[in-house]
């Protein structure tokens, strides 16, 4: 007889949302999984399963009956327990009477604070079977979605109304009830083409009877079909199609058992602009559109139905119905938004709010416009592109006015290009009003014009600034303005568009921002500058801290390039953390030390200009002198290094650093005394030295923070 078995369990719904299913399906493994190995039960292998109308999770290896074992309950401590003639005293018996034992069964143990008194009893292992049926419902009712919902005399919470469930292990129905419905070993099939109940004799043959009854339990499975249809069709046709990947996965969600059809739609509707066309198939109704070798698009688009009918040409004239309908409301929007015109538009902006506290749309635009001004002449852009950014700026948002937006929202900034256009403005105009909304998320492209870029970096400036001001800020999990996301655009604009003349702090000065409220933006910026560099550079975390606690505020581009830098040059030379780590640090706390111990150093060593950089102290000792002459040879090489960005060399010049203050600091009572050097003028210049020195790594970065640890 096995020792293991598979559980198998399925919660059958109405359709769930694709964008749910995904999570809620692996949700519902890890619970069912902790909930196992909290019992002993831990099972070999799992994974989950969903379609539309089920969640499931499959897995293996489980034991049969857990082990048996002994548990521990700790009691008083020997002190309490016992009195001076060694009796049990009332907290002992209390105790063991508390536990359902008799007092003489209380044994000496030795607990976690010291020795107490305490039981030990043996616990038979109960069958799996057993265990199951107790755990699988609380697990279950843990689940959690976005929105969940109740049904009947309110039954749920969950993501859709439960119309079966089923629990089995290997062969066993596991007997227990979740949101009224008792579980079982019946399933369903497709909706459609199978719908029947189906008795599924055991865990592992669930998958293959749903396979037979038209329902793809693999997400994976259902998406690799799609894949193979689209260049199927696309091979056979001759054309392309417009699959994003995301709008595959979500209509791999769509379905249970996926068929592909074409459909078509009047070709007059060619005229609308490419991207309402697009929208309107892949946004609103899931379907693919289509375009020929040329990138033409064609009147035609893909669908997956989730229905095989006698007839499927029927199934298609209804697609096409709700594609025309959708195409004729676009049509009729787009004629009339050119009647009213983009100039229009912007001048009923005032009626659109922005933010509560922060003014309507026509007063960001306003500031927005400054804001381009002064950037512009902050990045020493030319006039020309001044100009187009300012009268972009005006107009950026008078879309969000329009009939088309209205209706389809992920077109803000496209539309306005095409009515810019339409209203004679230069090409360089209408480009920048369509990018200055990029990027839109963490690998979204930059915006390619000079205008473009100079709108977006204002446009999330002021976004940000203006949230901030009125207590909009991000918090935990929630960020419903998505300002993290404008705060890494602004970071990016500024790092790769041309504008790495200004750093941060400028920026927060040209936005006039207060002392306040730059502390908090400095702070907000960092956390997002810090998961650039470690995310999408490769920076280990404490090497972007330590330059960000010191080159934060200064030209993002600059920072991103001494990050590399420091990231490659610490993995090709041996030993640089190990010296940052051992030897660097001992600058850092005897200059620490000193300002505790010492009181005044500093003000005396300024009176005496012994902190001046290019200052020639006459040191007694051969160690000394070695180390003054790396400096200043160093600070040559620095400086040099800092003019031209060879930050490499900058880094090198650090490291020669290396062996001077190995020998400097001894291994012992062999090393230059600092602190103990009884002669306070020796002692001074020394401090000096090192404080020199520190000054050197410390413009690059706060190197105490990198560790080998």
């Amino acid at each position: 007889m096995s020792t293991t078995g598979n559980l198998l369990v399925e919660i059958g719904t109405e359709e769930i949302p694709a964008r749910m299913l995904d999570r809620g399906a692996s949700d519902l493994q890890s619970l069912i999984q902790e909930a196992l190995v909290a019992q002993g039960l831990p099972p070999v292998e799992g994974r989950f399963f969903h379609s539309p109308r089920r969640l499931a999770v499959y897995l293996t290896g489980i034991p049969v009956r857990q082990e048996d074992r002994e548990e521990v309950v700790y009691g008083p401590g020997v002190k309490i327990a016992f009195d001076e003639n060694g009796e049990l005293t009332k907290a002992a018996i209390g105790f063991a009477k508390g536990q359902g034992v008799d007092p003489s069964q209380l044994m000496r143990l030795n607990g976690p604070k010291g020795e107490v008194v305490g039981i030990i009893t043996k616990v038979t292992g109960r069958q799996t079977v057993d265990v199951l049926k107790e755990i699988l419902p609380a697990a279950i009712e843990k689940l959690t979605f976005p929105k969940a919902m109740r049904w009947a005399s309110g039954t749920g919470p969950f993501a859709r109304p439960v119309h079966w469930l089923v629990a089995i292990f290997n062969n066993d129905v596991i007997p227990f009830t979740f949101c009224g419905i008792e579980s079982d070993r019946l399933t369903r099939g497709h909706r459609f083409l199978a719908p029947d109940v189906v008795a599924v004799p055991s865990a592992d043959q669930w998958e293959q009877i749903l396979a037979t009854h038209h329902v793809m339990v693999r997400p994976e499975q259902r998406r690799a079909a799609i894949d193979q249809a689209l260049a199927d069709t696309a091979k056979k046709l001759g054309c392309t199609f417009i699959a994003e990947e995301a709008l595959k996965s979500e209509v791999a969600n769509l379905v249970e058992e996926p068929h592909f059809v074409i459909g078509s739609f009047d070709p007059d509707f060619l005229k609308l602009p490419r991207e309402v066309l697009i929208s309107a198939m892949a946004s609103h109704q899931r379907y693919f559109a289509m375009e020929d070798q040329e990138g033409h698009l064609l009147p035609k688009f893909g669908v997956v139905s989730n229905n095989l009918a006698t007839d499927m040409n029927v199934v298609v004239q209804g697609y096409e119905r709700v594609l025309a309908a959708r195409l004729y409301d676009a049509r009729f929007f787009w004629d009339q938004d050119l009647k009213t015109g983009i100039e229009e538009m912007a001048k009923r902006l005032p009626q659109r709010l922005f933010l509560k506290g922060a003014g309507d749309m026509a007063e960001k635009t306003a500031r927005v416009t400054a804001l381009v001004k002064s950037l512009a002449e902050h990045a020493g852009l030319d006039e020309t592109i001044k100009a187009d950014a300012i009268r972009a700026a005006q107009l950026c948002k008078a879309d969000l006015m329009s009939h088309l937006v209205g209706e389809f929202p992920e077109l803000q900034g496209q539309m306005g290009m095409y009515f810019a256009r339409a209203a004679g403005e230069s090409e360089a105009v209408a480009l920048a009003i369509a990018e200055h909304y990029l990027p839109r998320f963490a690998q979204d492209s930059l915006p390619t014009s000079h205008p473009g870029a100079l709108l977006a970096l204002a446009d999330r400036i002021d976004s940000i600034v203006a949230c901030f001001r009125v207590g909009a800020i991000p918090t935990g999990s929630k960020d419903p303005l998505g300002l993290r996301r404008q705060a890494i655009g602004v970071l990016k604009l500024l790092a790769n568009q041309g504008y790495k003349r200004i750093t941060l702090k400028q920026l927060f000065d040209i936005a006039e921002v207060d002392a306040k409220l730059q502390s908090e933006l400095e702070g907000f910026f960092r956390d997002r500058f810090h998961g650039i560099l470690s995310q999408e550079h490769g920076v280990p975390a404490d090497f972007a801290n330590a330059l960000l606690d010191i080159q934060g505020q200064g030209r993002p581009a600059d920072v991103i390039t001494m990050a590399l830098a420091l990231r490659d040059f610490a993995q090709k030379t041996e030993g640089f953390t190990d010296f940052l780590d051992n030897v660097f640090k001992r600058v850092a706390n005897i200059l620490k030390q000193a300002d505790e111990k010492v009181a005044g150093w500093r003000q005396a060593a300024l009176e005496q200009g012994l902190l001046e950089a290019d200052l020639d102290q006459k040191f007694v000792t051969e160690v000394e002198k070695e180390l003054d002459a790396t400096r200043k040879q160093a600070l040559a090489a620095f400086n040099a290094a800092v003019e031209s960005g060879d930050y490499e060399a900058l880094l090198t010049a650090l490291y020669s650093f290396r062996d001077p203050l190995a020998r400097f600091f001894g291994s012992g009572r062999d090393g230059v005394p600092v602190l103990i050097e009884a002669d306070e003028q020796k002692r001074l210049m020394r401090l000096a030295l090192l404080h020199h020195v520190f000054v050197l790594f410390n413009w690059y970065a706060d190197f105490t923070k990198i560790s080998t640890r």
